[in-house]
């Protein structure tokens, strides 16, 4: 699973709609202030919103120096007559069937609640109905605008997507239970009606699409010649025949939220369905057909045919309570995943100590890499980072980590206390127990490999302790997006360049058959860096790449200039063939000092 793309309109300085394709590794330059953390920013955003249901967000789960200011400040312009748009994809890949997707992965196909749901979703495209998964993408679009009702931001609307299309909204109004599905898109391949070739051709709903003013030969998508739609038809209080243009019907369903469009993500979807008439019912099998069989283990039981619409509700409400929320869900996993290290990484402190709890927000100053040093069990981690920090065919800086280990004797204790008046031979049984008994304490420090001495990280160059959080977060597990601002600061340029090889590594060595694939989204100045990921392009294409060296294809590669334009912050593709030469030209300016100084 991988963020794909990512949309911003009315962000900070995004005015117009701005869009960037995101590979393993991406790559964001420009002046400063031109507005590349904007797009870190707007992840972060997008997670309080996802996660928090908080559109006005001030300190985030992130941490550090990021502090979002609140709506106000975050919409383009500080204009609140405008909304924040924002909206991302994700590649699922091979967890199509993960446990936010039971229905699209075929284990409930064979429930009674789908009976008359027979849509691609549920079954695939396969005439023997036998499923297999079908979504390979999800996209999802939030929509945040500024009420002056509750004098406060809310999210006014949210739109899913599957596979590129999009399938349904949700919207409201800035008010308690007004939130409705409406523009749902019929004609979506996965809402397509299931025709077994063995079957009589069957008409839905010709009949009601007319009697409520629906042509069906002139409008697209017709929601009564689907499945989907005939349910929703009739098991929901909100369906409504507008008198719009030509009477025609659109589909507004109610739908439970607290306040806003988006609903709470730990519960099931809650539409507002009705209790359906008992003849409606026998109406639809009036023509011979029986009435699914319920099992005995379902936890309801038929007692007559009024249960059978138990289960139309229930297989509706579970089918939508997926394809709409079920994207929902998988990208707040996803967001959760994150691992942001911000531009200024802390130092260690003489004696530092790691936090007991876990806190993913010290990953912004850099300290969660120390804790997750500390907390290691295995010592793989460790030797994996002292291979990337000493190696001369990696960074080559000099130095390794050293885990010591030693017992403190505080003056109060007893066994401090036995050594300041003498030990005899009475006390030498309690010496071992006492000893034991001493609190252990481990500590890093850094090994100088040139003078084979021990030195705590404060008494280094600042480079290093801003590049352990880096190594540390593109090594260990588990895998995710890292955002990282300015990885080069304070190190030299010929570190640099390893940095490239390291990003590699990261991103090609340790594919996830399921779950997050680890990615880069980096901010950075450092024409090092870019100029050993385009080396490494060049050396995979011609089969010349070193020995024990990783390539990477221009495929795994996205480098966006980012600069301030008329309308406001602008980005800019800039593409990468297979020989590792940029394909667009740089825009005026940018690294041209290296030509002026040279020549």
């Amino acid at each position: 699973m991988r963020l794909t793309r990512i949309e911003i309109e009315n962000f900070k300085g995004i005015g117009t709609l701005q869009s960037i394709d995101l590979k393993p590794i991406t790559l964001l330059f420009g002046p400063n202030s031109a507005g590349k953390s904007t797009i870190l920013q707007a992840m972060h955003y997008l997670r309080e919103v996802i996660e928090r249901n908080n559109p006005d967000p001030d300190q985030t789960i992130a941490g550090g120096l990021t502090d979002l200011g609140g709506f106000a400040n975050l919409v383009h312009g500080h204009e609140t007559d405008r909304s924040i748009h924002i909206k991302v994809r994700l590649d699922i890949g091979d967890d199509q069937g993960s446990d936010r997707l039971p229905i699209n992965s075929g284990g409930n196909l064979q429930d009674p609640q789908f009976t008359n749901l027979p849509v691609q979703y549920i079954v695939g495209e396969n005439t023997e109905l036998k499923t297999y998964a079908v979504l390979q993408e999800v996209g999802i679009g939030i929509e945040v605008a500024w009420s002056d009702l509750i004098q406060g931001p809310y999210v006014a609307k949210m739109s899913v997507e599957h596979n590129g299309d999009e399938l349904a909204v949700l919207r409201s109004p800035p008010q308690e239970g007004q939130a409705e599905l409406i523009d749902i898109n019929w004609q979506h391949p996965m809402l397509e009606k299931l025709v077994d070739p063995n079957d009589e051709p069957e008409d839905w709903g010709e009949g009601l699409s007319i009697a409520l003013g629906y042509d069906p030969q002139t409008e697209d998508g017709d929601p009564f010649n689907t499945p989907l739609g005939n349910e929703l038809y009739e098991l929901s209080r909100q369906i409504v025949a507008d008198a719009q243009i030509n009477d025609l019907v659109r589909f507004r369903v109610k739908v439970n939220t607290e306040f806003g469009a988006l609903p709470d993500l730990d519960r099931p979807l809650s539409l507002d369905l009705v209790e359906l008439d008992k003849n409606l019912i026998r109406m639809r099998y009036a023509h011979g057909a029986s009435l699914p069989r319920l099992s005995d283990s379902d936890e309801l039981r038929a007692a007559d045919e009024l249960d059978l619409e138990t289960y139309r509700r229930a297989g509706l409400s579970a089918l939508l309570d997926e394809m709409v929320l079920g994207p929902v869900r998988i990208l707040r996993d996803y967001l959760k995943s994150l691992t942001y290290i911000g531009p200024l990484r802390e130092i260690p402190s003489r004696g530092y100590r790691p936090r007991l709890s876990p806190d993913e927000s010290r990953w912004a100053k850099g300290l969660a890499a120390w804790d997750v040093l500390h907390d290691q069990t295995t010592g793989h981690l460790l030797e994996s980072v002292n291979d990337w920090l000493s190696s001369d065919l990696k960074l080559k800086t000099g130095y390794k980590l050293q885990q010591t280990v030693f017992k403190q004797v505080p003056n109060t204790s007893r066994f401090h206390q036995l050594f300041q008046r003498g030990i005899d031979e009475d006390d030498l049984g309690d010496l071992h127990e006492l000893y034991a008994s001493l609190k252990t304490v481990k500590e890093f420090r850094l090994l100088d490999l040139n003078k084979g001495v021990l030195v705590a990280p404060s008494d280094v160059g600042v480079g290093i302790s801003q590049m352990v959080p880096v190594v540390v977060a593109c090594l260990m597990d588990p895998d995710g997006l890292i955002a990282i601002e300015q990885p080069e600061l304070h190190i030299h340029p010929a570190i640099q360049v390893g940095l490239g090889d390291l990003f590699i590594e990261a991103t090609q060595g340790r594919q996830s058959a399921v779950g997050p694939e680890r990615s880069l989204l980096i901010e950075t100045h450092s024409e090092h860096i870019m100029l050993r990921l385009l080396r490494r392009i060049r050396e995979k294409t011609e089969n010349e790449l070193p020995p024990g060296i990783e390539g990477i294809s221009p495929d795994d590669l996205a480098v966006i200039y980012v600069e301030s334009g008329l309308d406001g912050v602008e980005f800019r593709l800039l593409r990468v063939d297979e020989e590792g030469e940029f394909r667009d030209r740089w825009p005026d300016g940018f690294f041209d000092e290296r030509a002026e100084e040279l020549f």
